[in-house]
Parts: structure tokens; sequence; C-alpha cells
């Protein structure tokens, strides 16, 4: 525990110890660690919880206080935020299953600046300094599932932090935790005019993604550059280019692999052209077929025939 957890001062079963069980695994990424663990009913005691921590619970409910002040979580109930080096934490609670996602509060800030379409040096008053409940959804929909989606991709791609910071998971996981933690912060906006100025800045952020195709961009990304939101984006991108952001960086993507395709030498495998822009093999040639009708082993080998 002390390696996920330090500063734990007891870490005793509830019951009898020989029924104690407790499983635990735990994955790196860049600036996040997220760790999933089953236990059987424990007391926990840590003198200092020392990251920022949302301990969101998927069974069980968990009993703590936190400087003193009594929280109840779990399915039914909420997920628990606990701020960076907030002070002592003591809890319990029957057999749980939990995932804790520790995160870096400044780039949670930068992240949710970004999506509200802020400037960087905007105050957006997250209250990471409040320890509480938070909720179990974002927008109506339960993070549960997306941390189904973030598992089922943790061992499709093996556990490898590196491709799964590429694909944009651990950009994912800081946009809902901004969401969790300050839902009335992204309450729906008004539509977007469509103006000249937001034209060029359709036409200026398209410009910026196509030199930097194999760059792995994320939403957020787009959203620094562009200094528009979410919402904003997709708009702007509906009424510009009948598309949203992401779909027209994958086509252009597409575009500039097919073109490498025919004209590259028939031992060239597919893997290496398409690999700089699509981390995803699976994700690639279900792409290239929906948009050239063919798979991309056939644009190479009709080349050579």
């Amino acid at each position: 525990m002390n390696q996920v957890a330090p500063g734990v001062n007891a870490y005793d079963p509830i019951g009898s110890p020989s029924a104690f069980s407790s499983k635990l695994s735990t994955l790196k990424l860049p600036l996040m660690q997220l760790t999933t663990l089953v236990m059987s009913p424990t007391y926990i005691d840590r003198s200092r919880v020392q990251s920022a921590t949302l301990m969101f619970p998927l069974a069980g409910d968990f009993n703590c206080l936190v400087e003193g002040r009594p929280h109840l979580c779990g399915p039914g109930l909420g997920s628990m935020y606990f701020p960076q080096n907030s002070g002592q934490f003591k809890g319990g609670g029957g057999t749980r299953n939990h995932v804790s996602l520790q995160f870096e509060p400044l780039l949670l800030e930068q992240t949710a600046r970004a999506m509200l379409g802020l400037p960087g040096n905007a105050v957006l008053d997250l209250q990471l300094d409040n320890p509480r409940v938070a909720p179990l959804a974002v927008a109506g929909q339960p993070f549960s599932a997306v941390l189904q989606h973030v598992g089922t991709l943790i061992d499709l791609h093996q556990r490898d932090a590196r491709v799964l910071t590429q694909l944009g998971v651990q950009d994912m996981l800081y946009r809902h935790i901004a969401m969790l933690l300050r839902p009335d912060a992204f309450l729906p906006q008004a539509d977007l005019p469509c103006t000249t100025a937001t034209a060029a800045l359709v036409a200026r952020l398209c410009d910026y993604m196509h030199a930097n195709l194999d760059a792995s961009l994320t939403l957020t990304d787009l959203e620094v550059f562009s200094g528009l939101s979410a919402r904003s984006l997709q708009l702007a991108f509906k009424k510009q280019l009948v598309c949203t952001p992401m779909q027209w960086l994958i086509e252009q993507k597409l575009h500039v692999v097919r073109a490498k395709l025919i004209k590259a030498d028939p031992f060239e495998s597919v893997t290496s052209l398409a690999g700089a822009y699509f981390p995803n093999q699976g994700d690639f040639a279900r792409y290239y077929r929906r948009q050239f009708g063919e798979l991309p082993s056939q644009t190479r080998d009709r080349q050579h025939h």
C-alpha cells in the first residue's frame, strides 16, 4: 500500500484477519497514475494524501474522515475527491472495489480552461482545495462506463503507457475529472454564430493540424490553440466543413498515408508507413477501408501489379 498510497499508518482488516484479501494494480501515465483496488472490509489511516486524487467507487460504500470532516461515498452516493497534501484521512468500509486517479492539479486547470475556451491566464476555480463527495456521472453519462472503456484499452495495448497516451487516454481522463469536480462550469453554451472571424479561425486551425499530423493532437490541444471550447469548435467545424475537428484530422492523416502507400516499395509494411499517424493499427485499417473502400495493403500492392 505504501507504494501507491504513501503515509499509511494503519491498514487493518475489519473482522477476522484470516478472511482479509486485497488485490491492487497500478498504471503510470506521464502525468497521471491509475490504481484499481479490490479489498475485503478494511480500516485505513493515512497521515496525509500527497497527490490530488479522485477515488471512484465501482462496488461497496466507503465512510471516511478527511481533516475531521465525515464523507460517505459509494456507487449510489458519489465519488470522493482528496486535494493534494490534504491532511489526515481515516476511513473504512465493507468489501469494495474502486479506481483511484492521481492527477496534476495545474494540468487539470489548464485542461478545464481549454475546454471552456478561456485564455491561459483566466481564473477558473475548480475548488481543488476542497475535499468533497463528487458526482458519479459526466453530462448525464456514468463515469464507470468511461473507466470500463479505459480498462479495455489498457488490456488491448498490454499496459503500454506510451501508446495509451498517444491514443489520448490521459487527456480524456483529465477532461472527465474536470467535469466531475465542477459540473456547473460546463453547462451548455449558446450556439456560436457563423462569422468571418470564425471561418478564419477554422482555416487557421486546419493549417495547424495539417502541420502537426504526426503529433497525436488531442481535443484539448485544439482548444488551447484556438481559444474555443470543444462545443464551439464542434459547431464551427460543422458549419464550415460539415464534420468535427477530429474527423477532419483523421481524414487528413488518411490521405497522407494513402499517398505514402501509393509510392511505397512492395516490401514496406503498412505499419511502418502508418504508425506515425495511427498508433492503433486496428482503428487505422477500419478508418481507411471506410474512407477509400479497400484495405491499406490493397492500395500498396496494386501499384506493383
